[in-house]
């Protein structure tokens, strides 16, 4: 988000909180939703326009990881989301491993990917653990 101007996206992101909220069945409003606080860490950015989904994945990945059960953003971000959490290496290596796995599970095909529901359909589970 950093390079894409995420005040302009703000309505869009608490628009998808608020679809994933009502989808989960929780009741929480519009108004309690805007009272979230709008951060945006200073987190490794991704090098191009193609690496996004490498990015994101690798950082869920890795807040999975790193995260402690439980912490406050109300003294700033947690200990290990910082500018250099990661370097562009370990997100190479990552993707490397994500194709190597993701090419031993999924025939080729003249498709890009195959979808969710057929991946699930399949049982096929992707493991990316080191």
């Amino acid at each position: 988000l950093e390079g894409a101007d995420p005040r302009r996206l703000e309505p869009e992101i608490r628009k998808f909180v608020v679809d994933i909220y009502r989808e989960e069945g929780r009741k929480e409003d519009k108004k309690a939703i805007s009272q979230i606080p709008f951060l945006i860490p200073k987190v490794p950015q991704q090098r191009d326009d193609k690496e996004c989904g490498n990015y994101v994945l690798y950082y869920i990945k890795l807040f999975i990881e790193s995260a402690p059960e439980t912490f406050s953003i109300s003294k700033g971000y947690p200990y290990f989301m910082t500018r250099d959490w990661f370097d562009p290496k370990s997100v190479d290596h990552f993707r490397n491993k994500l194709e190597k796995e993701q090419s031993k599970k999924m025939p080729v095909t003249n498709s890009s990917s195959l979808s969710l529901q057929k991946l699930r359909k399949r049982g096929d589970i992707i493991s990316l653990d080191d």
